[in-house]
């Protein structure tokens, strides 16, 4: 049976996840994100920007915490004057799937601060509609 889970770093923080839980969406996150970076970054030599920083961008509506799962995913537009009550910082855990994912897909040799010197960075990008949501990964040559 299909499930849905909000992905929150505070779950994972905080314990409220089971471990084997954890771990399976661990595992997923990391299958999920392996395509898109395999599609950009095939062919492409990261050496050159050693050391990197490496940035979220959440492209997500403004009540992107109103997003209900109810068998489906439910998102409405948000009402006028609506006023955001999530932390952006929240989706930490994406950074740490892609950088792992970038180190178990050969990209890096390793996600130590030898090779990555900037990452956890997240940054809210507001988009109107729930379709247009994506996650947006910036990697550049640390200074």
């Amino acid at each position: 049976k299909l499930k849905y889970l909000k992905i929150n770093g505070q779950a994972i923080y905080n314990g409220s996840l089971h471990p084997f839980t954890r771990a399976k969406v661990v595992k997923q996150m990391h299958e999920y994100v392996k395509p898109y970076i395999d599609k950009e970054l095939k062919g492409r030599d990261l050496s050159r920007l050693f050391p990197l920083s490496i940035r979220l961008e959440v492209h997500v509506p403004i009540n992107y915490s109103a997003v209900r799962l109810k068998g489906e995913i439910r998102w409405s537009p948000p009402k006028s004057g609506y006023i955001a009550n999530w932390d952006v910082d929240n989706l930490w855990i994406w950074g740490k799937v892609f950088n792992d994912e970038l180190t178990e897909s050969g990209y890096i040799t390793d996600d130590s601060v030898s090779y990555v010197t900037d990452s956890g960075g997240v940054r809210f990008k507001e988009v109107e509609t729930f379709k247009e949501r994506k996650l947006v990964f910036v990697i550049t040559k640390d200074c």
